[in-house]
């Protein structure tokens, strides 16, 4: 075999392995990008059904991972070759724009779960345990070690369930805590009051009205109060 055939067989050699890790990393960069997708849209299911947060995937996005999806069902890792980008940059920003929106609204539930723990360590009404688990899934996010369980099915359809189940866990215990808190407070003086005592703004003794102010009079909420003098 002459010099030249043999610079042109190896070449060739080099081309197929050059081809070979083309696929593959095409193939990683895929699975990515539907783990990505995956963990955005269980993220948004947790967000509706406890946070109230209108958040989702776009149909946009979805289309462009089944697209790329399909090129890598044909083995079509040219077309893939072209999309890759633009899907990883759709999936990269919806995921960010889901994960703002979820930030902003869990920091403002923490630090009202947080502010009602505090309350009831004066009151003693709601479960501290129910508070606590509120507080820390809030503060933490750590959700994934709620929906991926050991004992967890490993389907998207099963994981979609299992962020169905802690939502619906976490949203009845926050109803629970917020009734055994503040429910004996609906309809009387001070339950203006007791919203107050839970939101960012400190309550000042001397805002109040006078017949809150006698309301509060030998209360255990007197102490939890700041008082502004003057």
């Amino acid at each position: 075999m002459s010099e030249t055939s043999d610079q042109s067989l190896f070449e060739q050699e080099l081309e197929t392995v050059h081809q070979q890790y083309l696929r593959q990393d095409l193939e990683d960069r895929l699975e990515e990008v539907a783990t990505e997708m995956e963990e955005t849209m269980l993220q948004a299911i947790i967000a509706r059904d406890f946070l109230g947060l209108a958040v989702e995937v776009s149909h946009e996005a979805k289309e462009k991972v089944r697209e790329a999806k399909g090129y890598a069902d044909d083995r079509d890792f040219d077309a893939l070759d072209d999309v890759i980008d633009d899907v990883e940059d759709q999936v990269s920003q919806e995921a960010r724009q889901i994960e703002n929106a979820i930030q902003e609204e869990r920091t403002e539930e923490r630090d009202r779960v947080r502010a009602m723990r505090k309350l009831n360590e004066h009151v003693e009404a709601a479960d501290i345990g129910k508070l606590k688990a509120l507080e820390s899934l809030l503060d933490d996010w750590d959700w994934k070690a709620q929906v991926y369980t050991d004992e967890a099915e490993d389907s998207f359809e099963a994981n979609q369930q299992e962020a169905r189940d802690v939502a619906d866990t976490m949203s009845n215990a926050l109803q629970q805590v917020q009734e055994d808190l503040l429910g004996s407070y609906s309809g009387t003086t001070l339950e203006d009051v007791m919203d107050q005592l839970l939101s960012d703004d400190p309550l000042y003794f001397n805002d109040l009205s006078e017949e809150e102010r006698e309301a509060l009079t030998g209360s255990s909420l007197a102490d939890y109060l700041e008082i502004r003098l003057g």
